[in-house]
């Protein structure tokens, strides 16, 4: 009986795995050895932070880049301001 209801909770992982819509990405830690060294990568809050020096300059870099690419549907949507502005007129 306990192989049967463990089954069936594996064909629901399945079922869920296929409606990544279903899964919000709250928060995520990341530590990625880079060619110049060990990063930290983080998602908290809404916002990608990164501790390399292009991300302080750009607010963006390669390894936010790749996280985003390794978690595929789960990554956030970039949030941008013309977005935000055009979705906020939509409700008026």
């Amino acid at each position: 009986m306990h192989d049967e209801q463990l089954q069936r909770k594996q064909i629901k992982a399945g079922h869920y795995a296929q409606q990544p819509e279903r899964f919000t990405l709250l928060e995520i830690k990341l530590q990625m050895r880079s060619t110049h060294g060990t990063r930290l990568i983080s998602y908290q809050g809404g916002s990608w932070h990164c501790t390399c020096d292009f991300y302080r300059e750009r607010g963006t870099c390669s390894h936010i880049m790749a996280a985003e690419r390794l978690l595929g549907p789960l990554a956030p949507a970039p949030i941008d301001s013309s977005s935000r502005a055009e979705s906020h007129d939509s409700e008026r």
